[in-house]
């Protein structure tokens, strides 16, 4: 299906204004959960090279909300992005083959991931992004349809993620093979998060041989609150194990008068380094 706005192809490309680009989604969201149609994205650009966004505002769009694809150096600063929480995959940021990117100062609030950094993309660096409500800032889904995944040198940090569902995450499909690595989540504040801390090889669970290898991921200077007992929970494959995980400094207590929260971990190994509330006992 077509986009709202596409731009393809474009080199040295800045975008800039004030204002705000109206999807007008609701329609679309309620066709989409009735299974009676398709919907586009917002704003996408494909194949583009030295692009700037700043200052722009996207709300309620049909689909995602702003989409990258096969696209290099790429600089996005105090973007905003709004939907409501019940909006069916409107993810805010998406990218896809994608190489050295910039995301700072952006207020993103969805319906879906309000950042997912997909296959084949590397050397992100992404702070000072408030985001909430959504899915927190995520690393995939990767190896849908038995694709090959390689994401690596991801930096995510500085940020806040308040009233979501999840916040770091990392997602993988059974049945995908290659990558993810080199990813550092740090100096994040959670807040109202359901399960602040994620990674889940069984994204969805099939019956396989194959999986996507997750390996040297660090959790660093991370605070906040749950909402739920289980605050940090690692679903690593019998397969592929998660290798190199290292948590430091990782203060994580639920809402309520029981604060008591727990981390639950299989095929996981790695190392703790400073105080870790709830602990975790790697395999």
């Amino acid at each position: 299906m077509t986009n709202l706005i596409t731009f393809h192809a474009i080199s040295n490309l800045v975008v800039h204004g004030t204002g705000t680009i109206d999807g007008q989604g609701e329609i679309w969201w309620d066709c989409y959960n009735k299974a009676r149609c398709t919907r586009p994205y917002l704003l996408e650009f494909v194949g583009c090279s030295n692009l700037v966004l700043r200052h722009i505002s996207l709300k309620d769009s049909p689909n995602k909300h702003l989409a990258f694809s096969s696209c290099t150096n790429l600089t996005i600063h105090a973007v905003t992005i709004t939907a409501p929480g019940n909006s069916p995959n409107t993810d805010g940021i998406v990218m896809q083959d994608c190489q050295n990117v910039q995301i700072t100062g952006c207020m993103i609030g969805t319906g879906d991931d309000c950042i997912a950094i997909l296959t084949n993309t590397y050397n992100v660096d992404i702070s000072r992004i408030s985001c909430g409500p959504g899915h927190g800032i995520s690393i995939g889904s990767l190896g849908k349809d038995n694709t090959v995944a390689a994401v690596e040198r991801i930096h995510i940090h500085d940020s806040t993620i308040y009233n979501a569902l999840t916040g770091a995450r990392i997602k993988t499909w059974q049945g995908g093979s290659g990558y993810a690595k080199n990813i550092t989540y740090e100096r994040i504040s959670m807040a109202n998060v359901t399960t602040p801390i994620v990674i889940d090889q069984t994204y969805y669970t099939l019956e396989v041989s194959t999986d996507v290898a997750i390996s040297d991921i660090v959790f660093k200077d991370i605070h906040g609150t749950t909402t739920e007992k289980v605050a940090i929970k690692l679903d690593c494959s019998s397969i592929v194990p998660c290798k190199e995980l290292v948590f430091d400094d990782v203060t994580l207590t639920r809402i309520g008068d029981d604060q008591t929260a727990y981390a639950t971990s299989q095929n996981a190994y790695g190392i703790t380094n400073g105080t870790i509330i709830p602990s975790i006992h790697f395999d």
